[in-house]
């Protein structure tokens, strides 16, 4: 008998997921087992298989011979949560001229001949058991049957807690990759101040130690009078009667002050802080790409924008870009017609409001 905690070990663990099959197979007297679950019959998103096969003979399977199971397709459209004598569904005549056992069974030296197996449904979650046993060895009876029976909705319920659990994981990596991209250090704290997490750029920043650090777990800047500032903003967003966003700036070991700003936000009913850290000095190497793209800018005038949303003024532009004055001016023009402004100041307002982005990996 399996007990019903290796079941739903396996929902969080997966060496014990992995091990699943083989339990459920030595509990019943089987002499192989599989289980596998996904959001549909053509959708298997994890398998656990006993190892009475080899992975490459189950690779073999999955590659040529799935389309052929006649156990599968005799489960379809059957009772899901149950678990059935398969042998009695498919006669012996058709299951011994059948492709999979004479073409993927035979040629190991096999007999698999006998199958207990079921399909299992648990909200969007399908799943499927096998459990099997050679020509040679007793049918199944109807006390293993049971056996198989009394797990099956337990296997249901772990199979749904381990979709809920692997969709969970996609989303928080995809959101990850997505702060990652921002040029923008994103720090998430709990409402007492203690770093929970950052993206890349937040990460680089602690390393760095030129003005923001960790203490105990708690953001601190390294100088005594930005620290007062970032805490006061800190307690401030931690305050449950806060509705608006503060900032401050924190000066560092060189260059331009950083930008700090705090809001605070609701997970479920637990209030958390973010810090948005802006480094006024960081650039955006995609960002004459993105403005040619938008406004229809050529290879030259981007560059000129891209110098003006730095805060250059026009002569530094022709300098560094070894062109006469006269020419990025001819420029300027073009590009307020294309960009529909009539001022620099508004050209430069336009391009800060693009996001930021970091280069990829």
């Amino acid at each position: 008998m399996i007990r019903t905690e290796e079941i739903y070990d396996a929902a969080t663990d997966d060496a014990a997921f992995d091990r699943l099959a083989a339990r459920l197979a030595e509990a019943v007297g089987a002499r192989s087992g599989v289980l596998h679950w996904g959001l549909g019959p053509a959708h298997v998103a994890e398998v656990s298989y006993s190892g009475y096969f080899s992975g490459e003979q189950m690779a073999l399977y999955d590659e040529e011979f799935l389309g052929d199971d006649l156990w599968g397709e005799a489960l379809e459209g059957l009772a899901p949560n149950r678990v059935w004598d398969v042998e009695a569904l498919v006669p012996d005549r058709a299951y011994e001229g059948s492709r999979i056992y004479n073409e993927w069974i035979r040629p190991m030296g096999d007999d698999t001949f006998r199958c207990l197996g079921g399909i299992v449904q648990h909200g969007e979650t399908i799943g499927h058991v096998g459990l099997h046993r050679g020509k040679s060895q007793a049918p199944f009876d109807d006390r293993q049957r049971a056996l198989g029976q009394a797990s099956v909705g337990h296997i249901g319920r772990m199979f749904d807690i381990r979709r809920k659990l692997d969709r969970a994981s996609g989303q928080g990596k995809s959101l990850r990759a997505t702060l990652d991209l921002v040029d923008h250090a994103v720090f998430l704290l709990g409402a007492q101040g203690r770093l929970i997490d950052g993206n890349r750029a937040a990460e680089a920043m602690l390393r760095r130690q030129d003005a923001l650090m960790l203490r105990h777990r708690h953001i601190a800047a390294r100088r005594v009078q930005d620290d007062m500032l970032l805490q006061a903003a800190l307690r401030a967003a931690a305050d449950r009667e806060s509705t608006e966003a503060t900032a401050c700036l924190i000066q560092r070991a060189g260059g331009l002050p950083l930008a700090v700003s705090v809001a605070a936000i609701w997970s479920g009913d637990q209030r958390q802080i973010v810090l948005i850290v802006t480094d006024p000095q960081a650039g955006d190497p995609g960002l004459a790409a993105r403005v040619r793209a938008l406004y229809g800018l050529t290879r030259a005038e981007a560059e000129v924008v891209v110098g003006l949303s730095e805060g250059k003024p026009l002569e530094q532009v022709s300098q560094e870009r070894g062109v006469a004055l006269a020419t990025v001016r001819t420029q300027m023009k073009t590009i307020y017609l294309k960009m529909d402004c009539s001022r620099q100041s508004e050209l430069v307002a336009r391009v800060a409001r693009l996001p930021r982005l970091n280069a990829p990996d």
